[in-house]
């Protein structure tokens, strides 16, 4: 008996809320703007165990996010949070994910706004956020653009002119996004399109090489694609 009491605190204390101080912590709130794009904070009862289980997950292309889970997204929460993190693939959706069953991991990233559940409609930049500096807001511009948004060009325009997009299913969050590019002088259009969602989308060559300088990309492939569209002057579409 005296064992079943002593797992049953232990369990409880394993609950308390070690969450990290967010201030100015660039890579963490670089890892929050990567939650609000390919993160969610779930949130399950186990039948077996009688506990509450909380957990942080990610989920990517299996393909184009490969590079970006295994070599950035993986080593920079290991770091962060001092935990074991594999990403591992899931072939059935083509997909890469990371699932944290951490409580530190979980309540970091709600105190500093992530929604627990379905978060299309509950999503958003935190109001403290457009009180930040500056460097504090390319993170999240950073891990935002790294998982829900790319960047591109169009046949029309001979792929020599550079677009970057972020897309999401809610339209306020999208005008969030673009007040917050407002504070890089980064002029910025949301094309919606209703229950299909929408983008908040940066045009022209010059205000690209602008965000690459003030905000950037931790993503391999984007960086790749941009310095390719450097040294030839096109870019063309994935594949090509």
């Amino acid at each position: 008996m005296f064992k079943d009491i002593k797992a049953q605190m232990a369990h409880v204390r394993s609950f308390r809320r070690k969450t990290l101080v967010p201030s100015q912590d660039e890579l963490l709130w670089e890892l929050f703007g990567v939650c609000l794009g390919d993160g969610c904070l779930s949130r399950c009862f186990n039948r077996t165990t009688g506990y509450t289980m909380n957990f942080t997950i990610f989920t990517g292309n299996g393909k184009d996010d490969f590079e970006y889970y295994t070599t950035y997204l993986a080593p920079s929460l290991r770091s962060k949070f001092n935990i074991k993190v594999t990403p591992y693939l899931r072939k059935d959706s083509n997909s890469i994910a990371i699932r944290i069953n951490n409580q530190s991991v979980f309540y970091s990233f709600k105190k500093l706004g992530m929604p627990i559940g379905k978060k299309k409609e509950k999503i958003e930049i935190p109001p403290i956020m457009f009180k930040k500096p500056k460097r504090v807001k390319a993170a999240v511009l950073r891990g935002l653009l790294d998982t829900d948004g790319c960047i591109f060009a169009r046949r029309d325009e001979a792929y020599k002119y550079l677009h970057i997009k972020i897309t999401s299913a809610n339209e306020s969050f999208l005008y969030q996004i673009k007040k917050l590019m407002g504070d890089f002088n980064l002029p910025a259009y949301v094309h919606w399109q209703g229950r299909h969602g929408g983008d908040v989308i940066v045009r022209g060559n010059s205000n690209i090489k602008r965000w690459m300088a003030l905000i950037g990309t931790s993503h391999p492939l984007i960086k790749q694609r941009y310095i390719g569209w450097l040294d030839k002057g096109v870019l063309l579409p994935k594949g090509s």
